[in-house]
């Protein structure tokens, strides 16, 4: 209806207007919605240092210690992104293990199997002071 109404309209303005389409409503973004896609730019180009390889003597005894003392540990995968950058650091508590998988719970609690082999560096997390929420 748009085009075949421009086209046949009495005034010659309408009839050549050009419409240019969806960069007319590029003003329109939500001061919320730019302050989101910054924060999900700075996420993405955030660079996270690869830590140093751990054998499987000192990645046991650091899930062993996590498990029997429910501390948070990080663990860092040996997988890297398409950029050759190491993933960030998955956190949580391991409530269990088999031969060949670790069962970590994460801040949402939601239970990931993680291969023992896709371990490459794994550390006991600080815990966070009740001070230092806001």
């Amino acid at each position: 209806m748009g085009e075949s109404f421009m086209s046949y309209h009495s005034d010659p303005l309408i009839r050549e207007y050009h419409d240019r389409g969806m960069a007319k409503w590029m003003g329109f973004y939500l001061s919320e919605h730019t302050a989101r896609m910054k924060t999900e730019k700075t996420k993405r180009n955030l660079t996270r240092p690869r830590k140093p390889q751990m054998n499987a003597i000192e990645i046991a005894e650091i899930l062993s210690t996590s498990y029997l003392s429910k501390n948070l540990v990080e663990i860092q995968l040996a997988a890297l992104n398409p950029e050759g950058e190491a993933f960030a650091d998955i956190i949580g508590v391991v409530l269990g293990f088999d031969d060949t998988t670790i069962f970590l719970a994460d801040a949402t609690m939601e239970i990931q199997a993680i291969p023992n082999e896709s371990i490459h560096h794994v550390n006991l997390a600080k815990r966070p002071k009740w001070s230092d929420f806001s």
